[in-house]
């Protein structure tokens, strides 16, 4: 029975280490396009240019997760993000670091990362079937892991920059991503159930898209994913820093991020009970978003801007679990890595399409009323969100 219990403690560690990777290199990497580039505008740049790529790579992800296998593929795709982040340092050392590279170097990560966040949300119902514990106590302490990775990483990346050459921050980051991989090695699974030849057959290429897509709770889900990162990454990317350093105040910056992390590591460790509640956890989750985005509405108060980031992340550490288990109690394990690697796919094309929009809209108008449109956008669509849901989940 120990035995059994590691292995949901193995895949939880394994999670932990490559979202803890993931938050130092989400400040370390900017930072250091900055630093090599001297050009404000390059984040930008290299990040819009790994967008199209990485469309591309969540659909051949997909279908190799489904045929490689999700343990396979979540392990490659940590060597590979590890190796990317290797690959920096090694040019940085020998040579300029130019936009160029950074465009190169960053494609290369995505190859890693974006199949890789899907395989591991995949791999959970293989985890519960092999530890004995069931998906919604994974789902939520995955969350609750995130929350910490995302309140802790940001802070210690600050630290680590401030103390040691950016190098050395960057070594530490690739030990993430491999000593992941390293992790998810020592699972033992069972083995995959083996599809018929039919199956097979119903499953093969583009069908199984569709098949994925087939499932009503798969495409509601995927709608939410659409508008909730097409209205939230302008406001997190734009607005709130606009704001913020428009009032010299860039410290609450930092403190509304953290609130958001709080809120999801408190929301994910409850989610481990509440999930099974399908129909609850979703008007639950979506309500505390209307009232969270409510709040961020009032971007010239900054009080309440950090009270609803907090319960927004409340929304997103019931919700995120939610899908998890939805997905993979809802649908066939042989397009499982397809159906998470739907929303990774939409969530790469959805933030840039909001930023796009909001950069134009915003010659006409200021950051407050953009703000405050957004949340009344975000309040009619989750209304329509909660309906769809109830008639959709069960329990």
């Amino acid at each position: 029975m120990e035995k059994r219990a590691s292995t949901a403690w193995i895949y939880l560690a394994s999670a932990a280490l490559s979202m803890f990777g993931n938050a130092v290199a989400g400040i370390v990497w900017p930072w250091l396009v900055l630093e090599r580039t001297g050009s404000p505008q390059a984040a930008s740049i290299v990040a819009a240019s790994i967008a199209v790529p990485s469309l591309l790579f969540a659909y051949f992800g997909g279908n190799l997760i489904d045929s490689v296998g999700r343990k396979p593929m979540s392990i490659v795709s940590d060597i590979i993000s590890g190796l990317s982040v290797i690959g920096l340092i090694v040019v940085d050392s020998t040579t300029d670091l130019t936009l160029g590279w950074f465009i190169a170097i960053g494609i290369i990560g995505a190859v890693g990362d974006i199949p890789g966040m899907s395989a591991r949300a995949a791999l959970v119902g293989d985890v519960a079937v092999a530890s004995g514990k069931d998906v919604p106590f994974l789902s939520g302490l995955n969350q609750g892991l995130g929350g910490i990775s995302f309140l802790l990483g940001p802070a210690v990346a600050g630290f680590l920059m401030s103390a040691l050459p950016i190098q050395n921050v960057l070594w530490i980051t690739a030990g993430c991503s491999l000593g992941a991989a390293g992790l998810t090695a020592l699972l033992r699974l069972g083995a995959p159930v083996a599809a018929d030849e039919a199956e097979e057959a119903d499953f093969a290429g583009w069908r199984g898209w569709r098949a994925a897509l087939g499932f009503p709770v798969v495409r509601m889900l995927a709608v939410n994913t659409l508008l909730a990162m097409a209205l939230v990454t302008p406001y997190l990317s734009v607005l709130l820093p606009a704001r913020f350093q428009a009032s010299g105040q860039p410290h609450l910056l930092g403190v509304s991020m953290s609130a958001y992390a709080v809120g999801m590591l408190l929301a994910g460790l409850v989610a481990t009970k509440l999930a099974s509640r399908e129909r609850l956890t979703w008007a639950l989750g979506m309500s505390l978003y209307i009232a969270g985005f409510g709040l961020m509405g009032f971007l010239h108060l900054p009080w309440l801007v950090i009270a609803g980031m907090a319960v927004s992340g409340l929304g997103g550490g019931v919700l995120n679990p939610l899908q998890m288990v939805v997905v993979t109690e809802s649908v066939p394990e042989q397009i499982r890595g397809r159906t998470f690697s739907i929303f990774m796919a939409i969530s790469q094309v959805a933030g840039p399409i909001g930023l796009a929009v909001t950069s134009v809209v915003l010659g006409f108008t200021t950051i407050y009323a953009i703000a405050a449109a957004l949340a009344a956008l975000w309040a009619v669509f989750a209304v329509v969100l909660i309906a769809w849901g109830l008639r959709l989940l069960k329990v």
